[in-house]
């Protein structure tokens, strides 16, 4: 491998790694922005319960229909309460990937979309920020694997032939040349 070859590598594998860890740096930020908009749904959901329950919003509904409709929307504030409460119990650390398993994509689509990147500070933040930088430069280094093995194979291709003919002359030289005998003459 040339100086040049590996000061590219150097800057390759620097690179993924600065670009994972800013990337996952991002989880508990994004996780928090989401917990936010997440309260804002919960808010909406309750104040809507409690105006449809009035009469204020709906007013045309027959009783039955009334209660049906916080039926309704009650089990939407319920589940909201239990994602919120999901994301809350889970330690700051495991919030980012109870997320991913847990999330309205609704929500999470929304929030994507208001996202701003922060600063990661955080002792969350930055364990994110190095197991990203962790994962991209194993990442970086899963992608060099086929050029190496073909670098390998090829090394090694060289050596053979480089060693075949040398090998031959070093056995022929080695060889003791043996007197010609006369036909029919015995030890």
């Amino acid at each position: 491998m040339s100086w040049l070859t590996r000061r590219l590598d150097h800057i390759g594998s620097a690179a993924a790694g600065g670009a994972g860890g800013l990337t996952l740096s991002q989880a508990p930020a994004f996780t928090n922005a989401y917990l936010q908009r997440l309260g804002g749904h919960i808010d909406e959901a309750r104040a809507t319960v409690e105006r449809v329950r009035s009469g204020e919003v709906l007013p045309w509904l027959a009783e039955s229909g009334r209660e049906r409709a916080l039926d309704e929307l009650s089990i939407r504030l319920e589940q909201l309460e239990a994602l919120r409460s999901a994301l809350l119990d889970a330690p700051a650390l495991l919030r980012p990937l109870r997320l991913l398993t847990e999330a309205d994509w609704s929500i999470a689509r929304n929030t994507a979309e208001a996202f701003v990147p922060a600063v990661p500070l955080s002792p969350a933040a930055l364990t994110w920020t190095l197991i990203g930088v962790v994962i991209a430069a194993l990442a970086w280094d899963s992608l060099k694997v086929p050029f190496w093995a073909n670098a390998k194979i090829r090394e090694r291709r060289a050596a053979a032939t480089a060693a075949a003919p040398a090998t031959a002359a070093t056995s022929r030289s080695r060889r003791k040349k043996s007197p010609k005998r006369p036909p029919g003459a015995s030890d």
